[in-house]
């Protein structure tokens, strides 16, 4: 790692404070950033009652390229990749977290002090590797942030390289919701871990809930595991997450999908919509880079759009109740050893 591109170190302390320094400094010294946080001034929102849910639309000019960013494997190969340090601007500089991470402000924000996290060394999206250190970040941070990862096929405009996002908690739509126990169904628990079911949101939200780290990155890596056992793949599921973190305990919100973009973003001419749902469109803000689509978004289009895109709730359900067949034949398994364990005792007595 240069050390032209560390603007500080982390490896405990107050990393909220770090990060805010940060972006105070770089709005300064880097132009670009200072445009873009400009820029945000006048985005336009509005907000969007579906069937249910609802949702912030956010007409957003600087996250054009974002939102066309292609992810075919040779333009990717073509490219340099601008997330591997020696490629960032000359004035970009980040924190560099716990010796494997660098944290940076991200040039095109949705929101102010929207930061990208990512791998010191080049490597592909891969969430089962890295879910501990999604889940340390998200601690470190605290509760005034939320930690957010697009698949490599649904939403990561660097699919080549490992990342994490970072932006304020509670301004996604999603997160005013999970407050709401009642707005939840459990589904099982495995481990001490809860997975639940946001209700009526117009797609599939699972939530793992847990206050120990290691067990939740464990249920969450079977979760993966039996999404790829229930879709037949051996891939990594196409999926989105955010991650929070408050007194002691994290949420994990999972976006199981099965397809990047809806049809609509395919289309010529006026019928083109240029949506491309990743996390921050899943958790409910709908950035629009063309005007001409913030104004005509309406409910049925934005509900067709998340349907579109979802994975069904019919192949959740069965991966779910797998996890909670699971957990029960453990449970079954501890318990007969248990058993076994006392009737040895007792005949040696």
């Amino acid at each position: 790692m240069n050390a032209d591109k560390i603007y500080s170190n982390f490896d405990g302390g107050n990393l909220q404070c770090l990060c805010d320094d940060l972006v105070a400094e770089q709005q300064n010294s880097w132009l670009e950033l200072g445009e873009a946080y400009g820029s945000l001034k006048g985005v336009r929102a509005r907000d969007l009652e579906c069937d249910g849910f609802a949702v912030r639309l956010q007409h957003n000019p600087g996250r054009t390229i974002n939102t066309l960013a292609s992810v075919d494997r040779q333009d990717i190969n073509a490219r340099k990749c601008f997330l591997c340090a020696e490629n960032l601007p000359p004035e970009q500089k980040g924190i560099l977290y716990r010796d494997e991470h660098l944290i940076l402000c991200n040039p095109r924000p949705v929101f102010h002090s929207h930061l990208t996290v990512t791998h010191i060394q080049h490597g592909p999206q891969n969430i089962a590797d890295s879910i501990d250190s999604f889940l340390r970040l998200a601690a470190d941070l605290g509760p005034g942030w939320t930690v957010l990862y697009n698949g490599p096929q649904c939403g990561a405009s660097a699919p080549d390289h490992l990342h994490f996002q970072a932006v304020p908690s509670g301004r996604m739509p999603v997160e005013k919701v999970i407050v709401d126990e009642k707005s939840q169904a459990l589904l099982a628990e495995v481990d001490g871990i809860h997975l639940s079911r946001i209700l009526r949101m117009g797609r599939e939200i699972v939530i793992l809930k847990g206050d120990n780290r290691t067990a939740l990155g464990n249920a969450f890596k079977k979760f993966l595991s039996v999404l790829q056992e229930v879709l037949g793949i051996d891939e990594e599921p196409m999926m989105n997450i955010a991650g929070l973190y408050k007194e002691g305990s994290w949420r994990l919100l999972v976006f199981p999908r099965v397809k990047h973009r809806p049809d609509v973003f395919f289309r010529e001419g006026d019928e083109r919509v240029v949506v491309s749902p990743a996390v921050i469109e899943m958790c409910g803000v709908v950035v629009a880079p063309m005007e001409r689509d913030f104004e005509r978004l309406d409910a049925p289009l934005v509900e067709g759009i998340f349907k579109e895109v979802s994975l069904d709730a019919a192949t959740v359900d069965k991966a779910v109740a797998k996890m909670s067949l699971m957990a029960h034949s453990r449970t079954k398994h501890e318990i007969l050893i248990s058993q076994g364990s006392i009737l040895t005792k007792e005949g040696q007595s």
